[in-house]
């Protein structure tokens, strides 16, 4: 039974085959034929017009219906992904099919890029050694008030010296009251229809949530029986990010024509007993660090090749300090102040001194 059903495949191929041929001899001998009456190239374009229409509606249904059923396969994926059960034991299969393939392509270092795909065309900043000369003799971070632009600029920005001001707060509306609390970031979340369905670039909790829903984490912190968490999340949503401007403004040592913040960052903490460092993962910019309530002790550690030359830079940011730095040359770790509810917004602002 099945040499015979195997004999029909091949007869039926060989048939297929043979009109192909023959349909190829055909469309040779016509245009042998349209060469040999003289027609130009034009006019052949003209007679066979018709059938180029044909094979331009087969590929373009074959091109349709492809698009259709991708569309379909990835609606369906979609559609899964945002049912939880389904999401849930969709991420637990594909975490294991990732551990099985490791035996044959180890996938680990592709978390620690950047970019999946290198551009030749584009090149990060790299520091040299020589660089690690602005930083070598430090020892200590610069605590100032009454400040002028030209004093930051100069002596603090241009050469990657990070600084605290301690004034610059002074007159902000969210420091002349008392009645800021978590529940002003929650509710800014809750009541603006376009922030309930923000998803953060990043968030990092000790508390156990299954997912990174920004929205069920803000629901969970709203309970007061829940004590004894840290957290801190990017806002890279133009609309997250717009809203969370209300409770931080312009410090007055810096230019007006400077950049808005393109990124910011929500740190709050209600009596977290850990000294361990959460690392910050920031984009080259302008980093201002901004301190609304309680205090968070921090770290600045130089990238390499500079750890080698340049010590870390520890410190305490209180209520109403700003930490600001550039961090072409510093990576910023933190942890929240123990026994202390704290708050703090960290912005992050594109920064050209020859535009400001």
């Amino acid at each position: 039974m099945a040499n015979t059903k195997t004999t029909k495949q091949l007869k039926k191929k060989d048939e297929i085959i043979e009109r192909m041929n023959m349909i190829d001899n055909e469309l040779v001998s016509f245009y042998e034929f349209c060469e040999h009456m003289g027609f130009t190239p034009r006019e052949m374009e003209l007679i066979c017009s018709p059938l180029q229409d044909i094979i331009s509606k087969y590929h373009f249904k074959k091109l349709f219906r492809a698009i259709v059923l991708f569309g379909c396969f990835f609606g369906i994926i979609y559609g899964c992904t945002q049912i939880s059960t389904l999401a849930l034991h969709a991420t637990a299969l594909a975490r294991i099919a990732l551990i099985e393939v490791m035996s044959l392509w180890d996938w680990r270092y592709l978390f620690y890029e950047t970019c999946l795909i290198e551009n030749p065309l584009y090149g990060e900043y790299t520091l040299t050694k020589n660089d690690c000369v602005t930083c070598e003799s430090l020892d200590t971070i610069n605590i100032l008030n009454s400040v002028t632009y030209d004093l930051i600029l100069d002596n603090y920005l241009n050469r990657d010296i990070p600084v605290i001001v301690t004034d610059a707060m002074d007159h902000w509306p969210v420091m002349l009251t008392d009645d800021f609390y978590f529940d002003n970031i929650t509710q800014l979340y809750f009541h603006d229809e376009k922030l309930i369905d923000s998803v953060p670039c990043v968030l990092t909790t000790n508390l156990r949530m299954g997912s990174s829903d920004l929205f069920s984490f803000l629901k969970l912190i709203s309970n007061p029986s829940v004590t004894r968490w840290f957290v801190h999340w990017q806002n890279c949503d133009i609309h997250a990010v717009k809203a969370l401007r209300k409770f931080y403004q312009r410090p007055y040592f810096l230019s007006n024509t400077m950049s808005p913040a393109h990124f910011n960052w929500v740190l709050m903490s209600s009596d977290y007993g850990s000294t361990n460092y959460k690392k910050v993962e920031l984009d080259f910019g302008l980093i201002m660090l901004i301190q609304l309530r309680g205090k968070i002790s921090f770290r600045l550690v130089p990238y390499k090749p500079c750890n080698e030359f340049c010590p870390n830079l520890a410190g305490d940011l209180h209520q109403g300090e700003i930490l600001i730095f550039r961090n072409y040359l510093w990576t910023l770790e933190y942890f929240p102040g123990l026994g202390l509810d704290n708050i703090a917004i960290l912005s992050e602002s594109v920064w050209d001194p020859n535009s400001v």
